[in-house]
């Protein structure tokens, strides 16, 4: 799993001066990022004491955020540009160099996903170290539900985790109790024309805020420590 790890640090160091404009500077990449910041705001994040975004990248969210953490020196670099007056700490995301107890709340986008079951486990254990008792851990994964409607099989390491809400919740036990979920994506967006996206957005909202939730494509978790 090493390999995977430095194969994921090796590929966003390569993708850092570009990463911004080439995934969030198009319609898709738009449609992504307001609904996290949804979520974000309606779990109020940025009020919420000390915050830590770990693989925070070049900064996208780390309007949310006190201090950021991320393996890639390079997507770092950006986020100092951009965030002069934050905390940035170059640390892979299961041995940070914080202390115990120190934060409220952890989130993190677009990381668990790349990363096997037991690399997982192993940062929840190192969010529930740093957090206080009744802190919380935000965190986004594909939907194992959906994958399996659509028969989507595992392929090498981009994006190739998903989990269901059991999973999350048998991988946290005695660590974090799971409070509420969020969906991202009900819609194929990929596949809509990219004048139609910004329109379809509140219908994505509300699609992912229904019964249906566990089939959007990314489920957002918010745990909180036992």
């Amino acid at each position: 799993m090493s390999q995977n790890k430095d194969k994921v640090v090796e590929y966003y160091d390569h993708l850092a001066k570009d990463y911004d404009r080439d995934r969030f500077g198009n319609s898709y990449g738009r449609f992504i990022d307001a609904e996290e910041r949804v979520v974000l705001s309606r779990w109020k994040v940025k009020d919420s004491g000390r915050v830590l975004e770990v693989a925070c990248g070049t900064g996208r969210l780390l309007d949310f955020a006190a201090a950021g953490c991320d393996a890639s020196s390079e997507m770092l670099a950006v986020a100092r540009e951009k965030h002069p007056g934050k905390e940035l700490i170059c640390s892979r995301a299961e041995a940070m160099p914080l202390p115990d107890g120190s934060l409220d709340t952890i989130y993190s986008f677009h990381l668990m996903m790349h990363l096997e079951p037991q690399v997982i486990k192993s940062i929840l254990r190192e969010a529930s170290r740093l957090l206080r008792p009744g802190g919380r851990l935000i965190f986004d994964i594909p939907s194992a539900p959906r994958r399996r409607l659509l028969h989507k099989e595992r392929s090498d390491w981009h994006g190739s985790t998903s989990l269901s809400r059991r999973d999350v919740e048998e991988m946290s036990r005695g660590l974090f109790t799971l409070r509420r979920s969020a969906g991202i994506m009900m819609l194929p967006v990929h596949k809509l024309p990219a004048r139609l996206r910004p329109m379809m957005l509140g219908v994505d909202k509300a699609l992912c805020a229904s019964p249906l939730k566990a089939y959007s494509s990314y489920l957002i978790y918010e745990l909180i420590k036992d």
